[in-house]
């Protein structure tokens, strides 16, 4: 099956939410409001809960936070994670990703390296993931792929075995692992394949029981907005300033929500 088939239903449903979605989340009967502020927020990076949602368990960072200790988090992945389209490197997702979750988690001691390379295929970036965890050893991995694969041809069924070879290196270490799909954007040469990237890694995700940033669909969801939120650079492919600061707001809440014990 097609990836892209279940996008436009997960869609439809997102901008059914979209109003509800500019509202904070309404805590269940009896239970206390999530303790997950939104302060500093750009009303444009909010989402609906069924795109903010991983899906997916993070153990060790859980554990790591309930025990009052660091939490060291590799960033890896191609120009999304480098922060191609920002006006600086400070503005790419990883370090906006440290501050919302200081922000978010108060009291967290969070170190968050860019291991971004703009270009690379997931092939590449796995023999650079192996060397950045046994150097670095983080207790998180976010691993932003896919887009540079589905661009350059690279067939879904290769793909994802790349991506289970990384999944296993990972969890071998018994380190969390979150992945991130690839970027929405007009432009896209050939749809049928770049929705079936995407939906390697949300099959893969689903069958290893991870969390999953559905970037893809997220950025979908804003272009489709009655007054679509512009959220890629000049070239029409990278994120500009406004994109990776959302894309590290919707993460943060997505990783907060997932280890403070508030799902």
């Amino acid at each position: 099956m097609r990836g892209g088939r279940r996008l436009p239903a997960l869609l439809g449903a997102a901008l059914l939410a979209g109003l509800a979605a500019h509202l904070p989340p309404s805590p269940a009967r009896g239970q206390a409001p999530p303790p997950v502020s939104t302060d500093n927020v750009p009303a444009a990076c909010t989402v609906p809960d069924a795109l903010r949602d991983l899906a997916g368990p993070m153990p060790r960072m859980a554990s790591l936070l309930k025990e009052k200790r660091p939490v060291r988090i590799l960033a890896i992945g191609s120009s999304t994670t480098a922060g191609a389209g920002a006006s600086a490197p400070g503005r790419a997702y990883p370090p906006r990703l440290k501050a919302a979750l200081e922000r978010l988690l108060p009291g967290i001691g969070v170190v968050v390296r860019n291991d971004g390379v703009g270009g690379e295929i997931a092939s590449t970036t796995l023999a650079r993931m192996r060397a950045s965890v046994e150097e670095w050893k983080p207790d998180v991995v976010l691993w932003q792929l896919g887009t540079n694969d589905a661009l350059r041809g690279i067939t879904p069924q290769a793909f994802a075995q790349v991506l289970r070879e990384g999944v296993a290196l990972v969890r071998e270490r018994r380190l969390d692992l979150v992945l991130i799909d690839p970027q929405f954007f007009p432009r896209i040469p050939d749809a049928a394949l770049y929705e079936d990237v995407v939906g390697s890694i949300a099959a893969v995700a689903e069958e290893k029981g991870l969390p999953l940033m559905r970037r893809y669909a997220i950025m979908r969801f804003w272009q489709a907005l009655p007054q679509p939120v512009p959220m890629l650079s000049p070239d029409g492919l990278h994120m500009n300033d406004l994109g990776y600061h959302c894309m590290a707001e919707v993460l943060a809440g997505g990783i907060a929500r997932r280890v403070s014990g508030t799902e």
